[in-house]
């Protein structure tokens, strides 16, 4: 018995010195798909394995998000492009680590999606037609890139300023706006409630969505960095090896509503990667059109210092 207790008191001891030697991190996430990597890094123990005591905390909006990291309430966090701009240049100490989610054919994350009084229209047919999305965001930048790709002029639509996810859906099915800019599982969800879908983002080939890390994490060579890289990667293998062994936890923490969780599809997420000096330029041209910056952020700011 004396021997079984000296055990688990090395175990505990050897465990609690190497988290004590570990370096700490507050993430911030949002309940989306794009963050299952994170999630699946967290719940696998891959950030511990590489050295890192990663504690995810969840938002339940953007602004939540962005407010803690201004605040220095965060380590780092999973945003976008317009986001991370507008944060960096309020000066606050922070890198884009790589590139979470960029558009893959086959896997619409993001689409135009029809009223059910408008599932059987084309994009002729719902001109003028009342347009839920956010302004000012990252979501009126692809509805933007999206509507160019369509070919047609972007006051196709009359956009309309819905900011809160859950009310655009709302709106969309009871016939309140012709078409909305939704996300996945509120693409499918708003399908399988009687809507369709116009069109999606999947052939953009753009960086949609990205990982940013304070940029005390980028010292020392890129110790830490190169850790958060190593455990993030696992993860990512991990998914692509063994994707249903992840539905259950994408289903909870992307928030996939039941009817839809058995069939939704897992996205293949990639390798870490940092986006193009030209795809960073032409989110902060729009930026500037829009007057959401006054100058622009050089890569050399923005950016890891250090490849993934």
């Amino acid at each position: 018995m004396k021997k079984i207790i000296l055990s688990i008191s090395l175990v505990l001891i050897f465990s609690s010195t190497a988290m004590a030697g570990s370096t700490p991190m507050r993430f911030g996430v949002l309940p989306v798909l794009d963050t299952l990597p994170l999630q699946a890094a967290a719940r696998d123990g891959l950030f511990e394995k590489h050295g890192l005591d990663v504690e995810l905390v969840k938002f339940m909006s953007a602004l939540e998000r962005d407010t803690a990291m201004q605040a220095g309430q965060i380590d780092g966090y999973f945003g976008d492009l317009v986001a991370t701009y507008l944060l960096i240049s309020r000066n606050v100490p922070m890198r884009i680590a790589l590139t979470s989610w960029r558009t893959t054919p086959g896997y619409p994350m993001f689409g135009f999606a029809l009223s059910p009084e408008n599932r059987n229209k084309d994009l002729a047919g719902v001109k003028g037609g009342k347009f839920g999305l956010s302004r000012s965001t990252v979501m009126e930048f692809l509805a933007d890139k999206m509507t160019d790709s369509l070919g047609v002029e972007r006051g196709h639509f009359e956009q309309v300023e819905i900011k809160k996810l859950p009310i655009r859906l709302q709106m969309l099915l009871t016939n309140q706006i012709d078409c909305a800019l939704l996300p996945e599982p509120l693409l499918s969800l708003a399908r399988l409630k009687g809507g369709a879908t116009l069109a999606t983002a999947e052939n953009l080939d753009i960086p949609l969505t990205v990982l940013c890390l304070h940029e005390k994490y980028f010292a020392n060579s890129g110790r830490d960095y190169l850790r958060f890289v190593a455990a993030y990667e696992e993860a990512v293998a991990r998914i692509r090896e063994n994707p249903e062994a992840y539905r259950s936890l994408m289903a909870e923490t992307g928030r996939i509503p039941k009817p839809l969780v058995a069939d939704f599809p897992i996205y293949p997420y990639p390798m870490a990667d940092l986006p193009s000096a030209a795809e960073l330029a032409e989110v902060q041209d729009w930026m500037l059109a829009k007057g959401l910056l006054k100058t622009r952020v050089p890569d050399t700011v923005a950016l890891s210092p250090i490849a993934p």
